[in-house]
């Protein structure tokens, strides 16, 4: 067995990356609470949502005082560039889209007391059923993920290359979730659809990195089992670094020339992606040598 010339100590530098991932989360769950929770979109909240874009730059505070004036203070507005607002209304229950009558009312005072360049560039309603729905299929749909990742990986290899690689993903999941909380960015069926895609591309990763080190534990009895899983991790380096970067530069591309959807969901790949490569190094792989060192049976 030929190893390339990286000679990086993942296993030693493990407990600073695991250190700044806890500082991260932390921060994440902070930004939750200092926000009020998530800012969840229209797909899952139910109401009505209009993209509105102005004639000029405006600021919260000016929409917002258009919006009080005429009833509608309780709505959720976000900014999308200078001149582009989605703003989120429901009516008096909760949940309920609005009528057609009050949209026209909000669309009239903001152009009379703003300027608007026209229709809405986005004009959604969602019931309160639909909404509850989304909910519901999202949550299950990352369970059964996570639950189906599990099964295969404890069959592939051993339980405890399973239990670390779902440790792995629920550590990606949680610090995009903690991004988003941070920045109050929001959370919709785009961003779902992004996290799916991140528990893919992590455990894909991972499983690339768990079958080299099954592959060269044979040798664990010369070596000891933590330089074979840092040998076996900076063989596969090239190739992780090689595809992270092909796979963020059209992402990054997408954050930055998008349009608002696109750039929620191309924030959530790209946290996605770069927690996924290096918590297949610094989360997953110390998780397997800890519990290896843990149990006896391991060691032999």
């Amino acid at each position: 067995m030929r190893f390339k010339n990286y000679n990086f100590d993942f296993i030693g530098k493990s407990k600073i990356l695991i250190i700044i991932s806890l500082v991260m989360i932390i921060a994440g769950i902070a930004g939750y609470f200092i926000q009020g929770g998530f800012n969840l979109g229209i797909d899952f909240l139910g109401g009505s949502l209009m993209e509105v874009e102005f004639t000029r730059d405006v600021d919260v505070a000016e929409v917002r005082s258009v919006m009080n004036d005429i009833g509608f203070g309780n709505a959720i507005l976000q900014r999308t560039e200078s001149n582009r607002f989605i703003i989120r209304t429901k009516a008096k229950e909760l949940g309920v889209p609005i009528s057609t009558e009050e949209k026209k009312e909000i669309l009239d005072s903001l152009d009379e007391k703003i300027g608007t360049t026209g229709p809405p560039l986005q004009d959604r309603n969602v019931d309160p059923g639909f909404g509850k729905q989304i909910t519901k299929n999202a949550f299950k749909a990352i369970g059964i993920s996570f639950v189906g990742i599990l099964i295969y990986v404890w069959i592939r290899f051993e339980l405890r290359f399973g239990a670390a690689a779902i440790l792995a993903l629920v550590h990606d999941v949680l610090v995009t979730l903690g991004v988003y909380a941070i920045l109050n960015r929001e959370i919709n069926t785009s961003t779902i659809a992004a996290i799916l895609t991140i528990i893919g591309y992590s455990i894909n990763d991972t499983i690339v990195v768990f079958d080299r080190i099954r592959e060269n534990t044979p040798m664990t009895g010369k070596l000891g089992y933590t330089k074979v899983v840092n040998d076996s991790i900076n063989v596969t380096l090239s190739r992780s670094i090689n595809t992270s970067l092909t796979t963020l530069i059209p992402i990054i591309l997408l954050l930055i020339l998008g349009t608002a959807a696109l750039k929620d969901f191309a924030l959530a790949l790209t946290v996605g992606i770069v927690t996924g490569t290096y918590s297949s190094m610094f989360i997953a792989s110390p998780i397997v040598v800890a519990w290896n060192n843990r149990f006896p049976k391991y060691k032999k």
